[in-house]
């Protein structure tokens, strides 16, 4: 049964059968290859903060940067150099949602091989990775991969569907409906690799990034955002 819903003159539906098997979108590259690949592919997912992926049995166990991290790994190693040199990684680490967020905003100013500056919100496209800095007793930000094209719904705010690794859902989310989607604790919520629609704030000025909402309807959260395009 596909979900809908209408948020001011954007109309949204979809089947997670139908999210599952959607098509690459034209011009995404082969980092947003590898986390559609994860996502069809995978038979369990769940968040958690180690990492621990099993490609062969298509189990995905990882939370939001994680996710990131190891789909850059993949298929951008050039890219990930460039964020484990630039942000000082130790082998074995991710950078966090913080230190992305820097990396990020750094681009515009000093270049990274494997990569490219993403500052306004119209720009994004699928395979563009968004990290913020936010913390709360819980987190201390969070990282998602654009997923569709951005729609712009008016003062600053753009709806957009994303995928993460997460145990809390977005608006029209995949996760709910999806067996394969473990919670992290018995009785939980189904968690891991998932899309759904989230806010993505913009200036009215310049139409860069400033803040997000976790579901459009949610609070906006103004906070250090920022996104980069993998390249290679």
């Amino acid at each position: 049964m596909p979900r809908w819903f209408i948020l001011g003159p954007l109309l949204i539906a979809w089947s997670v059968a139908e999210s599952a098997g959607a098509d690459q979108p034209q011009g995404a590259g082969k980092f947003f290859e590898e986390v559609s690949h994860e996502f069809k592919s995978m038979k369990a997912t769940r968040y958690q903060h180690k990492t621990q992926v099993d490609r062969a049995a298509g189990s995905y166990h990882y939370d939001c940067v994680g996710f990131v991290s190891y789909a850059l790994r993949q298929s951008a190693p050039k890219a990930w150099d460039s964020v484990v040199t630039v942000c000082g990684i130790r082998k074995g680490y991710f950078p966090s949602p913080p230190l992305y967020q820097k990396f990020f905003a750094g681009l515009a100013e000093k270049p990274q091989p494997g990569w490219k500056s993403v500052e306004k919100v119209a720009d994004l496209r699928p395979g563009d990775i968004v990290s913020w800095d936010h913390k709360t007793q819980s987190a201390v930000g969070h990282a998602v991969v654009i997923a569709g094209t951005p729609e712009h719904q008016g003062e600053g705010l753009w709806t957009v569907e994303v995928f993460d690794s997460t145990a809390a859902p977005h608006l029209n989310d995949s996760r709910p409906d999806d067996s394969r989607a473990q919670p992290v604790e018995a009785g939980g919520r189904p968690s891991g690799l998932g899309r759904g629609v989230m806010g993505l704030v913009a200036d009215p000025k310049t139409g860069a990034l400033i803040g997000h909402r976790w579901s459009p309807k949610a609070k906006t959260v103004i906070s250090p955002i920022a996104a980069g395009r993998p390249t290679s």
